[in-house]
């Protein structure tokens, strides 16, 4: 079983830019350099037929290169801690890229996701010891955040391994973006 998902990658020089924001603090575990990404879909585990089909769906989508900016930071809080986050500035060419990602996938018999496309990149994980001070700062502090838009030409389907040390994201397929939009 592989455990999938779909994503665009943030240019290094971004995802470091970003990541210098963070507070130096043992609590709060950035997310590595050359890992921060946009998920654009979690697919959980797949068998490799499965994989295939997914490939197959994805290498139809039709993917117009794009530009993301940052744009505003927030969290989510959970039990065990907390994720830091950075927003993204609102662009419908990301948002039709989801929707024919989904109308893809639902022809190899994936079902949609049912929570909204809040598109962002996580930033760091904080277990629950960080000082809830620390975090409010930080979010104050970057809250206007806005990077200079990077040109987007391609989404990758990962596979994602776990260990003891963190995930690990290894691509699996690329899928340029260049062709005119359909939709469904």
């Amino acid at each position: 079983m592989a455990r999938l998902f779909i994503a665009i990658e943030t240019p290094v020089g971004v995802a470091e830019t970003l990541l210098r924001t963070l507070p130096a603090h043992r609590g709060i575990r950035p997310v590595p350099p050359g890992q921060l990404h946009l998920t654009l879909r979690f697919l959980g585990d797949q068998d490799e037929d499965a994989a295939a089909r997914i490939d197959a769906a994805l290498r139809e989508v039709p993917a117009p290169a794009m530009s993301m900016a940052l744009q505003g930071v927030g969290r989510f809080r959970g039990r065990q801690g907390a994720i830091l986050w950075a927003g993204l500035a609102a662009d419908p060419a990301l948002a039709t890229l989801f929707d024919d990602i989904q109308c893809s996938l639902a022809t190899v018999g994936i079902a949609p996701e049912r929570r909204q496309f809040r598109p962002h990149l996580t930033v760091a994980r904080c277990r629950a010891t960080v000082p809830e001070g620390v975090l409010r700062d930080w979010l104050a502090a970057c809250r206007d955040l806005s990077t200079p838009p990077w040109r987007v030409e391609r989404f990758v389907l990962f596979e994602s391994f776990l260990s003891q040390q963190g995930a690990r994201h290894v691509p699996r397929a690329v899928y340029p973006m260049a062709a005119l939009n359909r939709g469904c």
